[in-house]
């Protein structure tokens, strides 16, 4: 049977395309900052003008593009691959969303099922998260190296110095470092949560047991959603093979 998800498709491929937008205004706010410190103003009125006006459009672009992707289409994917989840668990519609194949375990009682299906997704976004960590880590030691340098030349600027801070310091750059780190380093300790639930040997039955899968759901949900980082699909399409592979392994070590 052919995998369906059509959750990524109207959910995701937006979201990923409101991202790409977000790199590039963010990208054209840096460049108009620094470009502005460099014109004159007293020679070149008009071209300062401009730039300022063009500066002022990017960031105003800039934050409207924030909220929509943050407040409206983030959520509005997560909430959609929750449903999804709940819903091949607890084997109920509970949207009218189609997702074939997604997810890879045979079991039938509905709290397990949601168990292994959490642990599956825990699995994929730690792979995915440290795959994705290698270029962003060289990435950002490098614009630091720069600015350090930058810094202690004794004749640049500080105004330049100070709008390269801004940028390298933001959301995009520093700031979504510790993100990913921070989403690698919970989804490595839920990874191990799931294991040790599993290797356990207590039936779903157990008020305990129930409890902690709810727990690691909800864990594992607030994690993402904190975070807010969208994984690669680029890297999850080159993956996913050698990926399921590694799953099928895990899983039929420890019984799912």
């Amino acid at each position: 049977m052919p995998k369906v998800d059509t959750v990524s498709k109207n959910y995701y491929a937006p979201l990923a395309m409101m991202d790409a937008i977000g790199r590039w205004l963010f990208w054209a706010i840096s460049t108009l900052s620094i470009v502005t410190l460099f014109i004159d103003k007293a020679s070149h009125p008009q071209a300062s003008t401009a730039l300022q006006i063009a500066f002022l459009i990017a960031a105003m672009l800039f934050f409207v593009h924030g909220q929509v992707q943050n407040i409206y289409l983030f959520p509005r994917a997560e909430d959609a691959r929750r449903q999804e989840a709940l819903s091949n668990s607890f084997s109920v519609a509970l949207s009218h969303e189609e997702t074939i194949g997604y997810y890879n375990n045979d079991q039938t009682n509905p709290l397990r099922r949601l168990a292994a299906n959490s642990m599956e997704s825990v699995f994929f976004t730690r792979s995915i998260v440290r795959k994705m960590l290698r270029s962003q880590r060289i990435t950002t030691l490098g614009y630091l190296v720069v600015w350090i340098a930058a810094m202690a030349y004794p004749s640049t600027d500080l105004e330049v110095i100070g709008v390269a801070a801004q940028a390298i310091f933001s959301g995009e750059i520093v700031g979504r470092l510790v993100r990913m780190e921070w989403l690698r380093m919970r989804c490595e300790h839920l990874f191990n949560d799931f294991n040790r639930l599993f290797n356990g040997g207590r039936g779903a039955s157990k008020s305990i047991t129930q409890a902690q899968i709810i727990e690691f759901f909800a864990y594992y949900e607030t994690t993402k959603s904190t975070a807010a980082i969208l994984l690669s699909t680029k890297i999850f399409n080159e993956q996913n093979p050698t990926l399921t592979t590694e799953w099928e392994r895990i899983r039929a070590r420890i019984g799912i």
